[in-house]
Parts: C-alpha cells; structure tokens; sequence
C-alpha cells in the first residue's frame, strides 16, 4: 500500500464557485457503455492509493449540482446549485464540515463544528466485510428501496469517510454480489476521470443511480441519481440530473485546518 501524501485540492473561492456553476449549469445524464459482468468491470480487490495516510480524521472535498425545483401554484421551475463541501470525521463521531454555495441564498458559506458522537456515531467507520458492510448500507438504506438505495448508501458513507484498501475491497465484494446492478466499463465523470460504472434502475426505469469507481484503487470518484422521462413513440426518452456528487480527495488528516 502506499504511503505517500495525495495531492490536496484548494478550496475553492466564492468566484470559482461561480465559474463552475456557468460552465455546467445544466449536464444532461452520463452516458453509459453497454453492460458488462461485474467480473469485466469491477477489480476485485482495491489497490493501494496515494492518499492511503494515517491520521486521525477522514477528509473529503466534494463538488456538488443539485437541482432545485420550487412550486408556485401549477408552475414548477428548477434550477441548478452547484455547491462545495469539505468535511472532516474522526472515527468517534466527530469532525467539521465547510460548504459553499452558489447561487449564495440566505447561507452562502456554512463551518459548524460537531462533537464526538454527533455524525452517525452508531455506524461509525466504513466495515471490512462484507457482511458487516451490508448491515452499515441496511442500516441506511433498507432492502425493500432496491438497489439504487445500494448506490445512495454508498455514496452517502463514502461523503464522510475515507475507506482504506480493505473497506474498498469490501465496497467492490458487495456490489459485485448485490443483485439488480448493472456494471459498465469505461464511465467519465464530470472530472474528465473514467471509472467503471455501477448503475441500477427504479420506478419502472424513471430513476437511475450511478456509482463511479476508480478502476484499480475502487475509490468513489462521483455519484449522479437522474430522473428520466418515459420515451413516447418517435420521442428520444430524455433526463435531468437531480443531484451529482464529484469527489475530489479521499484522505486522512490529522487537523481540520486542512489546507
């Protein structure tokens, strides 16, 4: 496993924030290979990355487009807030979270400090099994939501911990025998960065999360859920993303002052 420090992307200011939010204000979908086995896509067991560190806290830097939909009366309009987040998480529950926003809205900028036992103390740090690891994503997302809610799990544990290489193995082992997904090769995420692909389907092939790995560490580079519109005869079957998640560090640390 390696050991040396990753590269730790800058925060970034209000006016990058901006800059991201006009290059991307509306990305349909990602566009996916044709499916594979698990066994063609997935590796089945992590490697080492270079962001494999001790330290006392998990530190994650995410980039986030979110759709937000209002209704006035019969008239439903949307838009896209394109958001940063850092967050920071010590194996007793408790850490720090930054964000930034844009459009800024009543709160453009959030730094709350949080206690130990405050972020999911009862889960706690990603499990190395797999069956421990199916009882975390059970605990979060429970079978009878389908194997998107799988995805959801995933990627909403992955948003406050840094698995080390076992964790990942586990991730990979337990998507690998999940039923109901669909694997892809060769999947960009909005990083310009391929991954292998982990898709599945719900309400009747409306909705559609997508999980993207790193094709040897088994990192999460990105999450997307999309809804999709039913295809009418002579119709091309569109879609809009509802929320996208672009990770851009896993690491560890051992303050929350991370630069």
């Amino acid at each position: 496993m390696s050991t040396a420090p990753c590269e730790i992307p800058a925060p970034m200011t209000a006016a990058g924030l901006r800059a991201l939010a006009a290059r991307t204000p509306e990305t349909p979908p990602t566009a996916l290979a044709a499916p594979q086995t698990a066994a063609g896509v997935l590796p089945p067991v992590a490697a080492g990355a270079s962001c494999d560190v001790p330290g006392r806290f998990s530190f994650v830097q995410i980039q986030q487009w979110a759709a937000d939909t209002r209704i006035d009366g019969e008239r439903a309009t949307s838009n896209v807030v394109v958001f940063q987040h850092r967050h920071w998480r010590a194996d007793n529950g408790s850490g720090r979270a930054v964000s930034l926003r844009h459009p800024p809205g009543p709160q453009p900028a959030i730094d709350e400090i949080y206690p130990p036992g405050t972020l999911d103390g009862t889960i706690g740090p990603i499990a190395v099994d797999s069956a421990g690891l199916r009882a975390q994503i059970t605990s979060i997302s429970p079978p009878f939501l389908g194997p998107s809610a799988v995805l959801d799990a995933i990627a909403g544990l992955t948003s406050w911990r840094t698995p080390d290489r076992e964790a990942r193995t586990a991730i990979l082992t337990l998507l690998s025998h999940t039923n109901g997904l669909t694997f892809h090769p060769a999947v960009r995420d909005r990083a310009g960065r391929t991954g292998a692909g982990v898709s599945a389907t719900g309400d009747d092939g409306t909705t559609r999360g997508l999980l993207i790995l790193h094709p040897s560490t088994g990192e999460v580079l990105a999450y997307e859920r999309a809804h999709f519109t039913p295809s009418k005869r002579g119709h091309t079957r569109t879609g809009d993303v509802e929320d996208y998640l672009l990770f851009s560090v896993h690491t560890r640390t051992s303050t929350t002052n991370t630069p």
